[in-house]
């Protein structure tokens, strides 16, 4: 038997004795009795292969419309081939006697049209500042004596049948004074005033929470549940489980720890200091340096002279400076030295967390302004001078083009950018760029009416934090346009607040170089040729994709060739099987809902009326064929020609532009893409037909509904060939068992026989 057919229906060697006794065919016998469920096996074979045939005839169709889409309606496919884009329908070229001048539009007055001179182009008005707004160092916290061990560690209790997690503050013990058993029961039971499950209803009185953490009078901590219920800690860091003496796994009401020692809930500066697995990780204009801390380091005088001395090594003396303030404000800070350049970029890219919680020190600290902290804390050089706001509130203030701007203390660098950027009467853009360490600020818009304007506020000193003083600001006034055109002999000056104007449908780009420029003339050259070439291509691959629709949805079936079962395989030749099955792929699709509705939609959006345009297809020389009712188009290659010359802009509203009116109706493009997208998906969706069959590659190959009626036929075949097997040594048993007593027969009847001979 061929494999497939051993795949599919199991051995059928035989597994007792053949008959040697009763002279019964005993294969043949136990193959028919188990024709039943070989039957079975066989209408779930071919129905599952009616799906592969379904699933492959859905896959063709849909890969040709993926194809259709990327080529046709797709930005990432070019203009040559994009007819979303109305380059596509540009019938003429215009090639400029200037890479600096470019213009587009009505070929008539394009040929009878040259720019005499260019005066200036519109530009933004600007303000540009050299001045160096952070102080271009960053310091640590003040270096605090004590750190708790508990800080940032964690636990997991399960309390109800529900786990909890509670999780020590960061900079817990963070201070001058060591913290003690009592100190952590306060801070566990303040974490759980943060639990709903857990604080009794309130979140602002420990004395409510279901669960509390107490101290006993041996220095032991407890932790206190209701009568009749059961606390069990799952899980903890090492530091809790060490330190305050806990144990994974012990359910009770009332948990309790051994004695703790107080000593050891706090660490030291030479603790913190001092942990050879502690690190920073610094970056020096794009170099990455790690530097481990090491023994001895007792205080940050000892920081700071290890960190100097690790950091010279690392980028060369004279390039970052550490200092420590050891009398007043304890603060380590880091700054950029090197007086070659103004521009290094110095940062911090990573630093180990028990030593960030001490130093207060963060991945991505730098020597820039920290545009996500309040202002006032984000490292401006210049000391910010309070101003009175319209409020009452203490903050900062800044007019711009006489628009006021007021910011209180707590708002950021980048809530300042945001609101001054985003604000319809300043009209403005304000940047920051760190590698200069310079604002600058730009108009919205280009012409000579725009201006930039800055102004302090009584009191205040934003605007120099920002900018400095006058001495630091360059102040560009914006400008117009200004240009003198010829036109069919008519020479004309025009002045335009913009780079970019049209003249009598004239579409002019203007770029800053071509300020100077005289004698500017254009070359018109007519393209339609290649983009009737262009459509063509287009309506071919559309009639293609519509002749494979027509086909498919209205072949029937054939009834009489059903997909062939492994044992019918087994019993013709290859050519034969090949015939065969290509008969029953026939009709898989036909009548079938999705793809008659592809059909209909794509040739409506072909054929329709659009609300984008006067134009309908057959206006430009496309039209369906005669005597044709399939949905195919042919196309008067002349008058399309004449059109394109014509009319290549309301040609290309006609495909490709869309509507904003409720109820309109997009150009023809549009309504492909759209139809498109919702059948075949992009841009990461998968769309009706990809769901129902999948593609041959890629995630959907076997994710989709048809892959997963395969894979229940797939199911319900191996139960049946389990089923199948049972049943056949079932039978061989039995048919073993009768050759056996029949041979017990036959020996004890000889024996009689010679018993009497």
């Amino acid at each position: 038997m061929s494999t497939l057919s051993t795949s599919l229906y199991g051995s059928s060697t035989s597994k007792g004795f053949g008959g040697l006794v009763s002279g019964l065919d005993t294969d043949d016998l136990v193959n028919q009795m188990l024709s039943g469920t070989k039957s079975k096996i066989n209408k779930a074979y071919q129905a599952k292969q009616k799906l592969l045939y379904k699933q492959q005839a859905y896959r063709e169709i849909s890969s040709k419309l993926v194809s259709f889409n990327n080529k046709y309606l797709s930005y990432s496919s070019g203009s040559k081939t994009n007819i979303m884009s109305s380059n596509f329908f540009k019938a003429y070229s215009f090639k400029s006697t200037s890479d600096y001048v470019n213009v587009s539009g009505d070929q008539a007055n394009i040929q009878n049209f040259s720019i005499d001179s260019i005066s200036s182009v519109a530009d933004y008005a600007s303000m540009t500042s050299t001045y160096k707004a952070s102080a271009q160092s960053f310091s640590s916290d003040g270096l605090s004596t004590y750190l708790s061990s508990l800080a940032g560690d964690s636990m997991n209790i399960e309390y109800g049948g529900k786990s909890y997690k509670l999780t020590i503050d960061s900079k817990f013990g963070l201070g001058n004074e060591k913290v003690n058993l009592q100190d952590v029961a306060d801070q566990l039971n303040s974490q759980i005033e943060k639990i709903a499950d857990l604080n009794g209803g309130t979140s602002t009185d420990a004395s409510d929470n279901v669960l509390r953490y107490s101290v006993s009078g041996d220095n032991r901590l407890v932790i206190n549940s209701p009568e009749g219920t059961t606390t069990k800690l799952t899980a903890a860091s090492n530091d809790v489980l060490e330190f305050l003496k806990m144990k994974v796994g012990e359910p009770a009401s009332s948990l309790e720890t051994e004695t703790v020692d107080n000593e050891k809930l706090t660490r030291t500066q030479s603790d913190v200091f001092s942990n050879t697995s502690a690190y920073f990780k610094f970056d020096y204009n794009g170099v990455s340096k790690t530097i481990y801390l090491k023994e001895g380091l007792t205080d940050g005088s000892d920081l700071k002279s290890y960190l100097q001395t690790e950091l010279d090594k690392s980028y060369g003396a004279g390039k970052v400076e550490v200092s420590y303030d050891s009398l007043d404000t304890k603060k380590l800070t880091f700054k950029t030295v090197d007086s070659s350049s103004n521009t290094n970029l110095f940062s911090v890219s990573g630093i180990s967390a028990e030593l960030s919680s001490f130093t207060g020190i963060q991945s991505g600290d730098c020597n820039r302004l920290n545009k996500t902290s309040a202002i006032g804390e984000a490292g401006l050089k210049l000391g910010l001078n309070e101003t009175t706001l319209s409020n009452g509130n203490s903050g900062y203030a800044i007019k711009i083009n006489d628009k006021l701007f007021e910011f209180e203390k707590s708002t950021s660098l980048n809530d300042i950018i945001k609101k001054i950027n985003n604000d319809a009467d300043a009209k403005v853009t304000i940047s920051y760029l760190s590698t200069t360490d310079t604002f600058s600020i730009k108009a919205d818009e280009t012409g000579s009416n725009m201006a930039v304007k800055i102004e302090e506020v009584s009191g205040g000193n934003l605007s120099e934090a920002l900018f400095g003083n006058a001495t630091y600001q360059n102040v560009v006034n914006g400008k117009d346009t200004v240009m003198d055109y010829t036109l069919n002999g008519v020479k004309t000056s025009v002045v335009r607040s913009t780079a970019n104007f049209s003249i009598d449908g004239i579409n002019i780009e203007l770029n800053k170089k071509s300020v100077g420029l005289t004698d500017v003339s254009f070359n018109v050259t007519n393209n339609a040729d290649e983009v009737v070439e262009r459509i063509k291509g287009f309506i071919n691959d559309y009639n293609e994709i519509i002749e494979l629709l027509n086909t498919k949805t209205k072949e029937k079936p054939n009834r009489d060739y059903q997909p062939l079962t492994p044992d019918q395989q087994d019993e013709m030749e290859e050519d034969e099987i090949k015939d065969w099955t290509e008969q029953a792929r026939k009709g898989v699709l036909y009548g079938d809902s999705n793809m008659n509705s592809v059909l209909r939609k794509m040739r409506q959006a072909m054929t329709g009326k659009t609300s984008v345009s006067s134009l309908a297809l057959s206006d430009i020389g496309i039209s369906s064929a005669s005597m044709d009712t399939s949905g195919k188009l042919v196309i008067d290659e002349e008058k399309l020609k004449a059109k394109l010359l014509e009319s290549p802009d309301e040609i290309a509203n006609l495909f490709s532009a869309s509507t904003s009116v409720e109820g309109g109706i997009s150009g023809i493009a549009v309504q492909m893409r759209e139809l498109l997208v919702a059948n075949v998906g992009a841009y990461g969706s998968s769309g009706i037909l990809i769901d129902e069959a999948g593609l041959d590659s890629g995630r959907t190959s076997d994710k989709n509904n048809i892959s997963k009626r395969i894979e229940d036929y797939d199911d319900k075949m191996a139960e049946l060939k389990d089923k199948m097997e049972v049943e056949r040594k079932r039978y061989w048993s039995k048919f073993t068992s009768l050759e056996t007593t029949l041979n017990k027969l036959n020996s004890q009847s000889s024996y009689f026989t010679d018993m009497m001979g």
